[in-house]
């Protein structure tokens, strides 16, 4: 099965990274882990004024400052089962367009543990992952 690891560089990131790694067995081992960053996108307004290779330049430079210690963490566990997917836009559908085209069969986030009330009035990306995927949803907290 493929596991679809979304990415934030959050404690909470760290949370859900040390869950997968305690629970190596059930979720790491003999599955391959796709792990996701989503930066972001700029502004229209501002790319217009900029040109496409330092655009592209700073997306993968934010990126990289979430993916390489999660890649020197999982290094760190001997874990080398995954590809990296980093992306750019609304954070919530680039996950699930990851999930997509990766063809996961979970998907994994690190959530703040917001109630109710916090969900109903700031919105959420786990909430909206949850409510537009028919993919199975970990959420670690």
């Amino acid at each position: 099965m493929k596991i679809l690891i979304a990415v934030d560089g959050s404690a909470y990131t760290q949370k859900a990274l040390a869950y997968l790694v305690a629970n190596r067995a059930m979720f790491v081992d003999g599955h391959d882990l796709v792990i996701v960053h989503v930066c972001t996108g700029i502004s229209g307004h501002v790319t217009r004024h900029l040109s496409k290779e330092l655009v592209s330049d700073y997306y993968a430079e934010e990126s990289a400052k979430v993916i390489e210690p999660v890649k020197a963490q999982l290094a760190a566990q001997g874990i080398a089962n995954y590809t990296v997917d980093a992306r750019h836009g609304h954070i919530a559908e680039e996950i699930l367009k990851s999930a997509t085209a990766a063809q996961a069969g979970l998907i994994v986030l690190g959530t703040h543990g917001h109630g109710i009330l916090g969900r109903a009035l700031m919105g959420s990306v786990a909430t909206k992952v949850i409510a537009e995927t028919n993919t199975t949803v970990l959420l670690v907290q």
